[in-house]
């Protein structure tokens, strides 16, 4: 795990899934960073994550071609929402695709 995630403070923003394998990205916005690294991963692992596609690169491929991480920080009073669709445009305009 990255050392920003060891942290007291609540942080909230987006968190990167990425496959560093095909460069696909799947971004997700938390109000608690930390507490979403690990509930993500463990539902990687478990086989339950929400998102199909993702899940079954994950299990062909495994952990190791997978990074979890914070893509930005929010202030806390910054829309979430509003802040992952702009994330997500982000991606689709420098050429990533999303899961």
């Amino acid at each position: 795990m990255n050392s920003e995630f060891l942290t007291e403070e609540k942080l909230r923003g987006i968190v990167k899934i990425e496959n560093m394998m095909s460069g696909k990205v799947c971004l997700i916005s938390s109000e608690d960073i930390v507490k979403s690294y690990s509930s993500l991963r463990f539902s990687l692992d478990m086989g339950t994550f929400s998102n199909k596609m993702l899940q079954d690169d994950y299990d062909k491929t495994g952990l190791e071609l997978f990074n979890i991480e914070k893509d930005v920080i929010a202030s806390k009073d910054e829309d979430l929402s509003l802040l992952l669709e702009k994330r997500k445009g982000y991606y689709r305009e420098n050429s990533k695709e999303l899961y």
